[in-house]
């Protein structure tokens, strides 16, 4: 059900793979997530310039083997298998592979009620009245993909974009439990749910590598990034929305205050490494300090998180992960 990921996936990585950013992408993913140095992060940009590389080497040569073998129609029937095949990876030198049901010889993005048939557990009357709800769904997919390959990436509204794929995905879920029993419709809620949460999670990711510049990361202010987290939360009662808003705008200040502390923590200490006057008891201190220092802070950051994830529910637990507020 879940296939409109690999449409959304495939668009991220291309507008990526575009102005070369694909590797930095993934570079600064995984220097965030394990708190690489740079050297580290340098090296690491490296290994995977170099899997890259060794990858593409490597297909490149097992297709001209395999292409000797064959005549003119087979080769194209081949390019086209292998045209599909990279629309189903994500980056990371084509090594993950974000597939959700469009395998199978079908276009990029689009859904097969096969998988469908077998993640509910449908009966095959149930499949044949759904099969055309999925061959709309295709057409739109496969339109859409067209009008993208003509126009680039360049300039896309890339949130704009992943709303429409939600709601497009929305409707075709609602339609489609009108054939479903009541259990098949809480399990395909449950499918529903976890796609959209990462399909929203997306744009945060292309924004926090867009952002970055040589200086370091540019952030919005609290306010906005709080008002951006509540509405995509879409809470009706005004209460419920303030006493969130609270929390939130509590989590968002103590994230930055992390971020300011960390970066201004390692200048301090790399400073202090410089220092060949420094006796090693006053540079025990100043390790001591800055650990005791970053402890409280996320220990103040663990404690408001977890009131927060006491009082949502737990779909609005999945959309403040997604978002970044909880973890």
């Amino acid at each position: 059900m879940s296939a409109m990921m690999s449409l959304v996936f495939l668009m991220a990585f291309a507008q990526a793979g575009q102005d070369n950013r694909g590797t930095d992408f993934m570079v600064q993913r995984l220097k965030d997530r394990l708190k690489l140095s740079d050297d580290q992060a340098a090296k690491v940009k490296d290994i995977l310039a170099k899997d890259t590389e060794d990858r593409t080497k490597m297909d490149d040569a097992r297709t001209e083997k395999i292409n000797a073998l064959l005549d003119a129609d087979q080769k194209k029937l081949y390019e086209e298998m292998r045209t599909n095949q990279r629309g189903f990876r994500g980056g990371q030198g084509g090594g993950g592979q974000f597939q959700f049901g469009g395998g199978g010889g079908r276009g990029m993005g689009q859904l097969n009620v096969e998988d469908l048939k077998r993640q509910l557990n449908l009966t095959d009357e149930q499949a044949e009245k759904i099969k055309p709800l999925y061959d709309e769904f295709n057409a739109g997919v496969q339109k859409r993909m067209e009008e993208l390959r003509e126009k680039g990436f360049q300039g896309l509204n890339w949130a704009e974009e992943l709303q429409k794929g939600q709601d497009n995905m929305k409707g075709l879920a609602d339609k489609v439990k009108a054939h479903l029993t009541d259990e098949q419709k809480t399990k395909l809620d449950g499918i529903m749910e976890q796609m959209t949460g990462w399909m929203r999670m997306v744009p945060n990711l292309l924004n926090q590598n867009q952002n970055r510049t040589a200086s370091g990361p540019t952030r919005p202010t609290v306010e906005d990034r709080v008002k951006s987290v509540i509405a995509a939360l879409r809470i009706e009662k005004e209460d419920e929305r303030s006493a969130i808003a609270d929390l939130v705008t509590k989590i968002v200040r103590a994230q930055y205050d992390l971020e300011d502390f960390n970066k201004s923590s390692r200048e301090k200490l790399a400073e202090a490494s410089r220092n060949k006057e420094l006796s090693d008891a006053a540079v025990e201190d100043r390790i001591k300090e800055a650990q005791q220092d970053r402890v409280k802070r996320e220990k103040d950051l663990s404690g408001l998180q977890k009131q927060l994830s006491e009082v949502v529910t737990n779909r609005q637990e999945l959309e403040l992960m997604a978002q970044g507020i909880l973890r």
